[in-house]
């Protein structure tokens, strides 16, 4: 079976090339912080990333942060 390219943006590729300098795992909300400039883009940022998740480049999961015990969503890079 032959497996399709997969077409991304420029600011889909700046989120891989992040994850991957940090190790391929980070909370969701360090991406936000580093990615968002305004409040008003989170929506199209966390779009952006659910889109990465279908594309199958990133995985998004539920977990308990240590630091503070609430559940957070941490965003896995899966290559």
């Amino acid at each position: 079976m032959k497996q399709q390219k997969v077409r991304l943006g420029k600011k889909e590729k700046a989120i891989l090339e992040y994850l991957q300098k940090l190790g391929g795992n980070v909370w969701q909300q360090d991406l936000l912080d580093e990615f968002s400039w305004a409040s008003k883009y989170n929506n199209i940022l966390l779009r952006r990333l659910y889109k990465l998740q279908e594309k199958g480049l990133i995985l998004i999961r539920q977990e308990i942060n240590p630091e503070t015990g609430r559940q957070k969503k941490r965003i896995y890079l899966k290559q």
